[in-house]
């Protein structure tokens, strides 16, 4: 017998927590269609919320990745669709750039799938050398950044630690010492899903998984979030509230 969607994100919960991304990818999306059937929005949006915890290093669980969020994201667009029809309002898209090409679904490469674009590289090398040149030349433009501002509402001292998508924070980070009430402003890409904050104190450490990319989508270029919203890590993932721009102390 099937499990319960709750009980499906159990499972990616623990799964994740053993580093074990592909079986929690199979959970999450096992949970997304319990959710759906269920028409359960809450649910669909602590998918989402599971799915951006995931280890992106991997072009596997990358491609999972994004493949889960937009199936979970184009279900939220529906039961939105269908609760609107339903009270008699007019529909509003959460999700108006899920077309955009960041959004699209992947597709992973297999040992034979690579031969085959082997040859056809062999074939029309010219034609893409030509393609990738023209590439080349043409400017891209800036690239769209928001800006975060974090506050420290936690009462004592922590030390704060920018970890991009990674909370290990294995990887090269920037880090800074806030005392109580003192802020900090970070620039970040606003494609970028998750931004991760490992917060160092007394105890063990807490992680504050910011998702940039979908605050941005609901509109502002300014976001804040506070300290006290972190939890144990890897943390779960809080949505920033727009606010206006204000100068604070740079990450």
């Amino acid at each position: 017998m099937a499990g319960s969607p709750d009980r499906e994100l159990g499972e990616a919960r623990n799964a994740i927590d053993r580093g074990e991304a592909l079986v929690a990818l199979k959970n999450l999306d096992r949970a997304r269609k319990g959710y759906a059937r269920a028409l359960d929005s809450d649910g669909l949006e602590h998918v989402l919320d599971m799915a951006a915890l995931l280890d992106a290093s991997d072009e596997r669980i990358r491609i999972g990745r994004e493949n889960l969020a937009y199936a979970a994201k184009q279900n939220l667009r529906q039961e939105s669709r269908r609760r609107a029809r339903q009270l008699g309002r007019e529909w509003s898209d959460p999700f108006p750039d899920l077309q955009a090409p960041t959004e699209h679904t992947g597709i992973v490469l297999t040992r034979g799938l690579k031969l085959w674009i082997g040859l056809a590289v062999l074939v029309g090398l010219a034609a893409i050398v030509g393609v990738i040149l023209a590439l080349a030349l043409i400017d891209t433009g800036p690239k769209t950044t928001v800006t975060l501002r974090l506050v420290n509402d936690t009462g004592s001292t922590v030390r704060v630690r920018s970890c991009e998508g990674d909370p290990s924070c294995s990887g090269e980070f920037s880090s800074r010492k806030l005392q109580p009430g003192e802020g900090l402003r970070a620039t970040i890409d606003a494609n970028r899903l998750v931004q991760v904050y490992r917060l160092e104190h007394a105890g063990p450490d807490d992680c504050l998984p910011v998702r940039i990319h979908d605050a941005y989508q609901r509109g502002g270029q300014t976001f804040a979030a506070r300290l006290s919203q972190a939890t144990p890590c890897p943390g779960t993932t809080v949505l920033p509230r727009p606010v206006e721009s204000e100068n604070s102390a740079p990450l």
